[in-house]
């Protein structure tokens, strides 16, 4: 595929940089994830909602919900 090792090498390099700058332009602006992790059904917002479908807050502190409880949690999620 390749004629020698230093063409393998030089490729290897071109990424190498053009995978860096990528990275340190995309980290430069972090205005855009200002707004992350605001709409997230948990706490007061999902207590409101769960309590609509008989169930609280503390269902999703339990890991076991997704079993026992899904139904009730999808519906509040859907009413969110």
């Amino acid at each position: 595929m390749f004629a020698t090792s230093a063409a393998v090498k030089a490729l290897a390099r071109r990424e190498a940089t053009r995978n860096a700058s990528v990275s340190v332009r995309a980290m430069a602006n972090l205005a855009a994830y200002d707004d992350f992790g605001k709409n997230v059904f948990a706490g007061k917002v999902a207590d409101e909602y769960l309590q609509k479908h008989g169930a609280s807050k503390a269902t999703l502190d339990d890991p076991n919900w997704v079993n026992t409880d899904a139904d009730k949690v999808a519906n509040a999620v859907f009413d969110w």
